[in-house]
């Protein structure tokens, strides 16, 4: 569970609410260097040093969600998904184009072109003011192999299973 350093704990809701602006704001200023992207556990150390809450789980336990709230945050506003700038491991072709929608929007040395998709060029270094967070990482146990594979689409939002297209609003999923 989230806690404070003071030991307080936190609600899982109540930290990811917190998160999510700063989470935000870390996004557009990677957003602002063309081809930058950011690293999952690099956004979460900053959004837990800036929000001064700590997570107790790993990164991976709650980043998804976090990266979720933000893209649905950005929606109404009609902004770009800012977390395209978070790459996942099966980074596609989708998620570059969503990349270069956020350096159409934000990025101050965007080339006079409009520039082009493409894959992760560079990660946003950490900041000097951060220090090494000590946390024990496990591997995550593989599902059954009978188990249905999930993904969350990027082009929705939405879980869905993991087939060639998404089943709530068609975009093509990345490959398995």
């Amino acid at each position: 569970m989230p806690h404070r350093p003071n030991g307080k704990y936190v609600s899982n809701s109540d930290a990811l609410a917190a998160w999510t602006p700063v989470a935000r704001d870390v996004l557009l200023d990677t957003a602002r260097g063309y081809h930058a992207t950011i690293a999952a556990d690099a956004l979460a150390h900053e959004v837990q040093r800036v929000s001064g809450i700590l997570a107790d789980s790993d990164d991976d336990a709650w980043v998804g969600r976090l990266l979720e709230r933000v893209a649905a945050d950005a929606e109404p506003r009609g902004e770009p998904s800012l977390a395209a700038l978070c790459p996942r491991p099966d980074d596609s072709a989708v998620d570059a184009a969503a990349r270069l929608a956020c350096y159409r929007a934000y990025a101050e040395d965007l080339p006079a072109d409009g520039g082009e998709p493409g894959r992760i060029f560079r990660v946003t270094p950490a900041r000097a003011s951060r220090a090494p967070r000590a946390t024990t990482r496990t591997a995550a146990p593989k599902p059954p192999a009978n188990q249905l594979r999930e993904v969350t689409c990027m082009s929705c939002w939405m879980i869905v299973p993991a087939r060639e297209e998404c089943t709530s609003c068609g975009a093509p999923l990345p490959a398995s």
